[in-house]
């Protein structure tokens, strides 16, 4: 399912994933979002930004979450981050 985040008039998305090798459902969302949270020197934008940021685990490519299957944005999650 997803839902939306709504920031100046512009809608980022946000879906609820489970990572199967955890067992735990996580939020994500797309990179679109991630760089309106944080300014040029990785610090956050507003108060709002560090929020919305605490809720999301990770951000993955705008074209993955719109069409990847839930099996492909969990290996690219895998693949990409640091555990």
């Amino acid at each position: 399912m997803t839902d939306y985040i709504t920031i100046s008039d512009n809608k980022y998305p946000v879906r609820e994933l489970r990572l199967r090798e955890y067992e735990v459902e996580v939020r994500i969302s797309n990179e679109s979002l991630y760089g309106i949270l944080y300014d040029a020197d990785g610090n956050y934008t507003s108060r709002e930004a560090q929020l919305i940021d605490e809720l999301v685990f990770t951000y993955v490519p705008d074209g993955l979450l719109a069409d990847g299957t839930d099996e492909d944005i969990e290996q690219y999650i895998y693949d990409h981050l640091e555990w």
